[in-house]
């Protein structure tokens, strides 16, 4: 089964909260599923550029069943903070980047534009080389994001996409749980 592949508009942006991140597909799915939810994200983040709402529809959500939420406010406050805004200029770049490029699923490399075929820490130190100022957690995070959410190409059929879910899946789960190891294995016993 697949779980959701979008169509390759990847211009969410992912959000920090209570020191996760969260995309915003994520968010909707803890948010209510009345809507509301929905219209406000969508609002606040349609294909990855901030809209401006009409006063009364901003006094509208502060009367709504949202006003107050500590999750909807500290996602709300993070998007449209210093680094929230840094990181949907990120997003947007990183989504122009990445439209042309393709994945080796089988293999676990992408194929970029020149032919060049890259692992995944090899493409965040390509990216890295060509942005030095961005950081390469958030480089990482992305292209692991892309990787599960954002690569579905069109002329893949339904199996086709069920094989490379269950091929991306297993790329990331290893290669987080090798993230993981490397960690543990850096720290001393007194750190």
């Amino acid at each position: 089964m697949t779980r959701g592949r979008r169509a390759p508009a990847c211009r969410d942006v992912t959000l920090k909260v209570d020191e996760r991140r969260l995309s915003r597909s994520e968010a909707i799915r803890v948010l209510p599923r009345d809507g509301e939810a929905r219209e406000i994200l969508a609002r606040e983040n349609l294909m990855g550029k901030r809209r401006n709402q009409h006063p009364q529809q901003l006094q509208d959500n502060q009367d709504s069943i949202f006003a107050g939420n500590p999750f909807l406010d500290d996602l709300l406050a993070w998007r449209h903070s210093p680094e929230g805004e840094q990181f949907a200029a990120f997003s947007d770049v990183l989504c122009d980047v990445m439209e042309q490029v393709q994945l080796d699923a089988r293999q676990r490399l992408f194929i970029w534009p020149d032919g060049e075929r890259l692992d995944l820490d090899q493409s965040v130190a390509r990216i890295h080389q060509q942005y030095p100022d961005w950081r390469h957690d958030w480089i990482e995070e992305y292209l692991i994001d892309w990787i599960e959410m954002d690569y579905a190409p069109e002329h893949y059929s339904t199996a086709q996409l069920e094989e490379l879910d269950r091929r991306t899946e297993r790329w990331v789960a290893d290669h987080l749980r090798k993230a993981k190891t490397a960690k543990k294995a850096k720290r001393t016993r007194h750190s």
